[in-house]
């Protein structure tokens, strides 16, 4: 008798937690939140489902970790874009990224719609996540506009309500057809606006 199942796919507790992840994200990423069971995931990983819960105490604790490491992700892309260019070319190296990321798209663009619903575990995650991009985005164009790389007349916090709404549209057109060329619209659109 053999001693594979004891042994079987043993990892480190942080490779397994970054593996569980990974799938949750492409999971949840296409089917949704609903869409997905516990058991789903930890088949895929190729655990127990008690071995999940070791990691995440239920689906809902999973779906924000997989949002918050998205974000933590992306987050860190725009902040050193932003650091060294300007709101222009930061927005246009996020989206670059991001058509890099399909599967973080993906799960983004899925769990942003289906937080709508106020009893969905990722609505106040939402709620406050665009809250705060706006903010950011509104500041940067602040900055640009004193440092005379955008016009004044710019309202910044319309200019990023109105970006941030272009750049999730553009996504999911993307996400419906991967030959559509987000970028090349981002680009037209913001170009605009330079001086």
């Amino acid at each position: 008798m053999s001693d594979a199942p004891s042994v079987r796919n043993r990892r480190p507790p942080g490779e397994r937690r970054e593996q569980i992840l990974a799938v949750a994200t492409e999971m949840f990423g296409n089917a949704g939140f609903r869409g997905v069971s516990l058991a789903d995931i930890a088949a895929r990983v190729g655990i127990s489902q008690p071995g999940l819960i070791h990691h995440f105490r239920s689906k809902e604790d999973l779906l924000i970790a997989t949002l918050e490491r998205r974000d933590a992700e992306s987050s860190g892309h725009i902040e050193e874009a932003f650091r060294d260019s300007s709101a222009i070319d930061a927005l246009l190296s996020l989206c670059r990224y991001n058509m890099a990321n399909p599967d973080s798209v993906r799960l983004y663009s899925v769990e942003s719609a289906e937080s709508l619903e106020p009893g969905h575990p990722a609505h106040e995650f939402f709620r406050s996540r665009y809250s705060r991009v706006r903010e950011t985005v509104a500041g940067r164009v602040r900055r640009d506009q004193e440092l005379g790389l955008l016009p004044f007349d710019i309202v910044p916090f319309e200019f990023a309500a109105g970006v941030i709404a272009l750049m999730d549209g553009l996504q999911v057109q993307w996400l419906l057809d991967p030959s559509f060329d987000m970028s090349s619209v981002l680009s037209a659109y913001l170009e605009r606006f330079r001086k």
